[in-house]
């Protein structure tokens, strides 16, 4: 008779454990902030080097979404966003990847290609997610903020003509996303916190 409240609270304690919607932005903005650092710090901005970054990043992202859907409740809404977004930050990394191994010479058409295809898959997904789950997830606005985000540097890239600029916007991209991903998840978890009211 003791014992049974005590497990079933142990239990109700992992499942909210495991459903921590907050820390799935958080998790997804690592690899961006990493990518758009080194860009940022790196001297080379070759398109090799940015197909190279945008190969590290979809493969990173694509594991990072993998755990955190798997990490998150039956019911969560962003399971289906992680979902969704990890078989298109695959794609973009083997695509990266490649180009970069089996072509030599100008590579910048094919940056700007693949960065740009991503941009607009990865960015029109979001927004529609975010479309669609608004009223049921909190973090509805911020898909549709960061999807719309991706879908400008695809329309960025359309007026490029320099691999400099192209991996520049990228790595600014990543960097921008990246914090906005940190404050997005943190605001969720305040929220989601139940305020203490002073007794009267």
């Amino acid at each position: 008779m003791v014992t049974a409240p005590s497990t079933e609270s142990d239990a109700d304690t992992g499942s909210r454990a495991s459903a921590s919607p907050w820390l799935a932005p958080i998790a997804r903005a690592i690899p961006a902030l990493i990518v758009g650092l080194v860009i940022t710090f790196t001297p080379d901005h070759s398109a090799s080097m940015g197909l190279v970054s945008l190969g590290i990043f979809g493969a990173v992202s694509a594991v990072v979404l993998v755990l955190t859907t798997l990490r998150l409740g039956a019911g969560e809404p962003l399971r289906s966003l992680h979902r969704g977004l990890s078989v298109i930050a695959a794609v973009a990394a083997a695509a990266a990847f490649a180009l970069v191994a089996g072509l030599e010479g100008n590579l910048l058409p094919f940056l700007l290609l693949t960065l740009g295809a991503y941009g607009v898959f990865a960015g029109a997904y979001e927004v529609v997610w975010g479309l669609r789950h608004r009223g049921i997830s909190p973090l509805a606005r911020d898909g549709i903020t960061v999807g719309a985000g991706t879908v400008i540097l695809a329309l960025i890239l359309v007026a490029v003509g320099d691999s400099v600029s192209a991996v520049g916007f990228f790595g600014a991209y990543a960097v921008i996303v990246g914090v906005y991903l940190v404050i997005a998840g943190f605001s969720a978890k305040w929220a989601d916190t139940p305020k203490e009211h002073p007794a009267s």
